[in-house]
């Protein structure tokens, strides 16, 4: 029986002092899988493709993780190792290799995280909208029925007055007490103080995506489409619109399941070594060629609307 083993040193990435090592075996076709990262003691994500195929992509708590899977060892695998969404660490089989390899992927990850955890906060708002409703619709029958109880004890006593006095001595009476009935009804109506009319009507709001849906629709119906980046990031679709004769920048969307998960924008550039001064949000540089031109990116949550400041590579 052969048994197949390979480890890949995880080499420090701009100056971040975290490495690590990668152990991989194969038996009877299964692979096992070992990664150890020295320097973060926290959580952070880890990403390995071999060959086509991404054998993991998802948090490594501790610096340590183990798993199996079916791969051929003798492809050539990738790994790096990122910490708030900017990279740390990484190595392959086969040398050094441009972190774009592995960076489309992280995307997905962290766009997919963002997604899952705008739909919990939606469901919780929601459950609590609930909630909030039924504990208002209890209170209200309880009151109901403490009224009516009310207004028949009233009705009770006046009709025993009514037996025991004069006919117009009834009707003064009848009067009065059919009147004390009406106000503690009133008194006894349910009243909704602001706060929880507010959270008993927790409004869902539409995903952001829906309200530029046309206008973005509109961008890619008009202007040329970017091969290369719909290409390079999986799921996506990319068009460059022009601001001049020779400048132009790109917009672009990436699914998740068939729904838009992230709103991009870049403008291109021939090298990362001049990140832009006017905004701390477009300095998440994507990478075409190996220390060559690429794309100051920024990225907006297509549920939320909220600008993703995280550094992805």
């Amino acid at each position: 029986m052969v048994i197949l083993k390979k480890i890949i040193i995880l080499t420090e990435y701009e100056g971040s002092g975290v490495s690590g090592i990668v152990k991989f075996e194969n038996f009877a076709g299964r692979t096992s899988c070992f990664v150890r990262v020295l320097g973060i003691k926290d959580k952070a994500e880890v990403c390995i493709k071999c060959g086509e195929d991404v054998m993991y992509c998802g948090t490594l708590s501790d610096g340590a993780m183990k798993f199996g899977a079916l791969y051929d060892l003798t492809k050539p695998i990738y790994v790096a190792v990122a910490r708030q969404g900017a990279i740390v660490s990484k190595g392959s089989n086969t040398g050094r290799f441009s972190a774009s390899v592995l960076s489309p992927l992280l995307y997905q990850y962290y766009a997919n995280a963002q997604t899952e955890a705008v739909r919990s906060q939606t469901k919780e708002d929601s459950r609590q909208a609930d909630n909030a409703e039924e504990a208002v619709s209890v209170k209200e029958d309880k009151q109901k029925v403490q009224a009516q109880a009310y207004a028949e004890q009233k009705e009770k006593s006046a009709r025993v007055e009514i037996d025991s006095d004069s006919d117009n001595q009834a009707d003064v009476r009848i009067e009065e007490k059919t009147a004390d009935a009406e106000k503690q009804q009133s008194e006894t109506k349910p009243a909704m103080s602001k706060e929880t009319k507010k959270s008993a009507k927790v409004k869902i709001e539409e995903p952001f995506f829906k309200q530029i849906e046309a206008s973005m629709q509109e961008l890619f119906d008009k202007y040329e489409k970017d091969e290369e980046l719909i290409n390079l990031v999986p799921d996506s679709k990319w068009a460059r619109v022009p601001v001049d004769d020779s400048n132009y920048y790109v917009v672009g969307l990436i699914y998740s399941e068939g729904n838009p998960n992230l709103i991009c924008y870049g403008v291109p550039d021939k090298d990362s070594s001049n990140p832009p001064d006017n905004s701390n949000e477009c300095r998440q540089w994507l990478e075409l060629e190996k220390g060559g031109r690429g794309y100051w990116m920024m990225y907006q949550s297509a549920i939320s609307g909220q600008t993703l400041t995280t550094q992805i590579i």
